[in-house]
């Protein structure tokens, strides 16, 4: 596969059936987003939000589901109840991400519009990974997983614009951190390649300067609010 490729929705899709990362042109970018030259999780967790978040950066990004991983240990009841969890928490950020595009700031709207389309492309993936291995989707949220759902629907409702913002970007930076840590190799290699690749990263990166371009107070009090639900959810994963 080249660097680039096109990023139309019809791209994204296949590129989600194939099981691969998918790629733009970097000229559909936002220019003031980090270039992908320089986009690095260095360059994110040196910026404030992380710093600003102390000890609660690591505790919503290591976690001992992704320990498991990479030692080869993690058990297959924690990876399929992660599986599932994860599907129902997608759908409801699924649901927090439209609400928030639809109130967002026109110059913020192209991002929040693009990871729509590829969240579609995500729950579609998780769907045909859940029928392979005959997981029923319509199983309850976990209490954990609920709670989280519940903070996002409930501020996608009550919450200005600059905030769903930092929300979505906690969300995603805590996800591309977890899975960076680990080798794309072994059983997992789809999943680490899915949070880890060159598009992710550029996503996230669009992210935090869409909170920068918009910057409002309590924007850091809600990323550190999510990484809280990170923390949890992650737990809940392995533990149960």
């Amino acid at each position: 596969m080249s660097r680039w490729q096109s990023s139309s929705p019809s791209k994204i899709l296949e590129a989600a059936h194939r099981k691969q990362p998918f790629f733009v042109k970097a000229s559909n970018l936002n220019t003031k987003a980090i270039h992908t030259e320089s986009a690095s999780l260095e360059t994110i967790e040196n910026g404030s939000f992380v710093r600003s978040a102390g000890r609660l950066w690591e505790e919503g990004t290591r976690a001992k589901f992704l320990d498991a991983i990479r030692d080869g240990t993690l058990p297959t009841e924690a990876f399929e109840r992660w599986l599932v969890q994860d599907y129902l928490f997608a759908k409801g950020l699924t649901t927090f991400q439209a609400i928030a595009a639809g109130k967002a700031p026109r110059s913020a709207q192209k991002v929040l519009i693009d990871g729509l389309v590829a969240m579609e492309a995500e729950l579609q993936w998780f769907e045909k990974l859940a029928s392979e291995r005959s997981l029923d989707l319509e199983t309850p949220h976990h209490p954990t997983c609920q709670r989280y759902v519940d903070y996002l629907i409930a501020s996608a409702y009550t919450k200005p614009p600059a905030i769903h913002l930092a929300i979505l970007f906690g969300v995603e930076a805590a996800y591309l951190s977890g899975w960076s840590r680990l080798e794309a190799s072994g059983p997992y290699e789809e999943y680490i390649r899915r949070w880890s690749n060159d598009l992710f990263l550029q996503y996230v990166a669009e992210l935090h300067q869409a909170c920068v371009d918009h910057p409002l107070k309590g924007q850091q009090d809600e990323f550190n609010t999510v990484l809280c639900h990170e923390r949890d959810f992650w737990t809940m994963t392995y533990e149960g």
